[in-house]
């Protein structure tokens, strides 16, 4: 790995004040963040509130694995964003109160490792590498932890097109683009390239459902669960295929990925 990590995955596990789970909000999530930013770097947290075609971070509710507690999955896209984010979360330790929308809770552990020792959905690594350990493979899966959609156009009123099935031609250019934005400009990707390999893939397997988030301007629609793609047996093209699903994890998939949606990740198994 490199010397210098410029992507990182954090899982903040928070309690409930009295005990009742808040239904996750994307909207309140975002500014859970922000704020914390704020309060250690308020410069930071100006820029990141502006507004930008590619969000430099990612910020969500995962799904409740347990009544009780609360995991805030933050994804920082930025080495210049560690620094702030750790000295927030050291400002609020030990067992500072935070607000989610109108809930209060308790900050416990903040988790920056992979599972097993870890947490599934922390992590840390670099554009670079992810770059250069991406070996072709004859497929990969992908779980969609919270509601994704794939922007596609406008109608002619204005309004978005959106796309809420994960079809292979929709979800890898869709990450690319997010690569792109984001990483350094030696590792750009070509995104003809990447879609003529997303049309060379199937979906061999999955399970989703459609679902709905709130954005603080009612539900938004999308969908969760998993997927199993056959990538392309053209070895460079399942590389690249490869080294976009592995990327999912810090990127996130689609539309609003700073406010709660698109949290995405690879993973070995597809129940």
């Amino acid at each position: 790995m490199s010397d210098f990590p410029d992507l990182y995955a954090f899982v903040v596990q928070m309690r409930p004040v009295g005990g009742l789970s808040p239904r996750p909000q994307g909207h309140a999530a975002q500014a859970l963040f922000l704020d914390l930013v704020r309060q250690v770097a308020p410069d930071v947290s100006a820029a990141l509130h502006a507004e930008a075609q590619s969000k430099p971070y990612t910020v969500g509710v995962l799904p409740g694995r347990h009544r009780e507690l609360i995991e805030l999955r933050v994804s920082l896209l930025h080495s210049g964003l560690f620094q702030p984010f750790v000295q927030a979360m050291l400002h609020q330790m030990p067992g500072g109160e935070l607000r989610l929308g109108q809930s209060r809770l308790v900050l416990g552990d903040v988790i920056g490792t992979p599972a097993p020792q870890g947490h599934p959905w922390a992590g840390y690594g670099s554009f670079t590498d992810l770059h250069i350990r991406a070996a072709p493979t004859h497929s990969v899966g992908l779980e969609f932890a919270s509601a994704t959609a794939i922007g596609q156009g406008s109608r002619p009123d204005g309004r978005q097109r959106l796309s809420i099935l994960p079809t292979p031609d929709t979800i890898f250019p869709s990450l690319a683009r997010r690569w792109n934005d984001l990483a350094p400009p030696e590792l750009t990707l070509d995104l003809d390239q990447v879609r003529a390999a997303s049309l060379d893939t199937l979906v061999t397997r999955h399970r989703i459902e459609s679902t709905d988030i709130n954005l603080g301007k009612g539900p938004q629609k999308g969908f969760v669960g998993s997927v199993v793609y056959e990538l392309p047996t053209d070895p460079e093209q399942s590389r690249l295929l490869t080294l976009l699903a592995d990327a999912a994890l810090f990127l996130g998939v689609g539309m609003k990925t700073a406010r709660g949606m698109g949290m995405c990740r690879r993973v070995r198994d597809v129940g």
